[in-house]
């Protein structure tokens, strides 16, 4: 059992404020009485011996603990890393897909624009060669009624014409 300021006895693996067991030793030195002619200072020894005592079992438990907080601070740190990396891919992944799909997006648009224009073109060509096509055979037909005109021409006026 060691003694734990109060006038009591705390248990050995009871957890004490290594700040307070420092506090409490500074104090027992401070009032000590002062050995006359040096710079000594007469304590308990008992009371030193315990706080000693709890220091010892106080520090594991605080190193302890200090190590389970900076463990606690890396894992926290690692996580928020890793969530940062994460949304950053994720963001990069996200971008590239709108930019990738806002490209396609474009290309079809040119594409389907050349295409429309193609379509344009080959139509007014298409157009201008039935033009052309009805325009010959609209010539040949007139020749041919012109010749047939011709001909009716010469059988009327040899009709009409006063037999003898």
């Amino acid at each position: 059992m060691v003694e734990d300021g109060r006038g009591g006895h705390a248990q050995s693996g009871q957890r004490t404020d290594i700040m307070v067991l420092i506090d409490r030793l500074e104090d027992l030195i401070s009032n000590g009485m002062r050995v006359p002619l040096s710079s000594r200072v007469m304590v308990e020894e008992e009371e030193a011996l315990a706080i000693i005592d709890q220091l010892r079992l106080a520090l594991p438990q605080e190193i302890k603990q200090a190590r389970r907080v900076v463990q606690e601070r890396q894992k926290i740190i690692t996580d928020a890393q890793a969530e940062a990396d994460k949304i950053l891919t994720v963001a990069k992944e996200r971008a590239e897909y709108l930019m990738h799909e806002q490209g396609l997006v474009n290309e079809a648009k040119v594409r389907a624009e050349e295409i429309l224009r193609q379509a344009k073109d080959k139509a007014e060509r298409s157009i201008g060669e039935v033009d052309g096509y009805a325009l010959r055979l609209l010539s040949e037909l007139e020749a041919i009624l012109e010749q047939d005109l011709e001909r009716i021409k010469h059988v009327k006026s040899a009709v009409a014409a006063p037999k003898v």
